[in-house]
């Protein structure tokens, strides 16, 4: 079976697609007349930027490693 690859290019469109939910949320968030959607959103905003962080950490790693690779 092929195997799947993570590639720094699907990791940076994951987290630009990420980053335009996130962007999305927060208008919600502070557009949103009602508390309880504010603090959903809220909590949707806090964990994306978690996963988008972990994403361009992971993107690093890729980096180092292919750098290591042609060393």
């Amino acid at each position: 079976m092929k195997e799947k690859k993570n590639t720094p290019a699907k990791m940076i469109l994951i987290c630009v697609l990420f980053a335009i939910i996130i962007t999305v949320d927060s208008l919600l968030v502070i557009n949103s007349p009602y508390v309880v959607v504010k603090v959903l959103n809220l909590f949707a905003v806090i964990g994306l930027s978690g996963v988008t962080g972990a994403f361009i950490r992971e993107i690093f790693i890729l980096k180092e490693k292919e750098r290591m690779q042609l060393e």
